[in-house]
């Protein structure tokens, strides 16, 4: 017997309604997949001219710039140390971490600390400009069609994609440059 229409009004066989059936419930998965991936949160920061966006996951706390104590033959990125709740917490400048030069110091800027957590063995903190506020970039899905970063133009590897923002905090340009800690730890602590 063929696997065409039955003889009977030439509706097709129960196993095509069948495939049918299961090709459009995965197409509904599908897009409910795609439809709850709307990203991730990062917590948006200003270095210098740049924003860039920390993965919320990895941030612990978010506190008031304070002087650090300078480690002489320290990598060049590292500011120093400072004593946060009983814990010694190195403090990376996030614009020499990413290759960039110091901002000119502005008495007036508010000066923060972003206190990282589980990306290193060691406490850090990166030093930033301003914290802006939270907002959502890509998630994986959506990080594939984000717009890769021009090595030459951010200064290096570390920072991954230039990402459409949703709900960021500022100067009213919501799209920011997304860090990827690890690099750019791997980068600034040898």
């Amino acid at each position: 017997m063929g696997a065409g229409p039955s003889a009977q009004g030439g509706r097709p066989r129960p196993e095509r309604d069948l495939r049918a059936e299961r090709a459009a419930a995965l197409a509904r998965r599908g897009a409910a997949a795609a439809a709850t991936d709307s990203g991730v949160d990062h917590l948006v920061c200003a270095c210098g001219g740049e924003r860039y966006g920390v993965p919320l996951a990895a941030v612990a706390q978010v506190l008031p710039s304070r002087p650090a104590t300078p480690m002489p033959g320290a990598v060049p990125a590292l500011d120093g140390l400072v004593a946060l709740s009983g814990r010694i917490v190195g403090v990376l400048s996030l614009a020499r971490a990413l290759g960039r030069p110091d901002p000119a110091s502005d008495a007036d800027a508010a000066a923060h600390m972003i206190v990282l957590r589980g990306v290193h063995p060691q406490p850090l903190a990166l030093a930033v400009d301003r914290v802006l506020g939270i907002a959502r970039a890509p998630g994986a899905a959506g990080a594939a069609g984000a717009e890769a970063a021009d090595p030459d133009r951010l200064g290096n590897e570390a920072a991954s994609v230039y990402a459409p923002a949703s709900g960021a905090a500022g100067d009213g340009r919501p799209d920011f440059v997304v860090i990827d800690l690890p690099r750019l730890l791997r980068r600034a602590l040898p």
